[in-house]
C-alpha cells in the first residue's frame, strides 16, 4: 500500500511540474538538455514513460501477493 502512495506521489510532482513550470518558469523550463530537447520535454517524456511503468510494476506486485 505504501508504494502505491509514493508511485502516485511520484507522478503527481511530475504533473505539476509540467503543468506549472512552463507558465510560471518559462526561462528554465526551456533550457537545453540535448539537441532540440529542452527540460520541459524531458519532463513530459519522463511521465508519459514513468506513468505505464510503474503502473505495470504495482499491478505485478499486487497480483503476487
Amino acid at each position: 500500500m505504501q508504494r502505491q502512495w509514493v508511485y502516485t506521489g511520484i507522478i503527481l510532482f511530475l504533473f505539476l511540474v509540467l503543468v506549472f513550470g512552463v507558465p510560471l518558469f518559462p526561462d528554465f523550463m526551456a533550457i537545453d538538455i540535448f539537441g532540440p530537447m529542452n527540460l520541459g520535454m524531458l519532463v513530459f517524456l519522463v511521465l508519459h514513460l514513468l506513468t505505464p511503468i510503474l503502473a505495470f510494476r504495482y499491478l505485478k506486485q499486487s497480483q503476487g501477493e
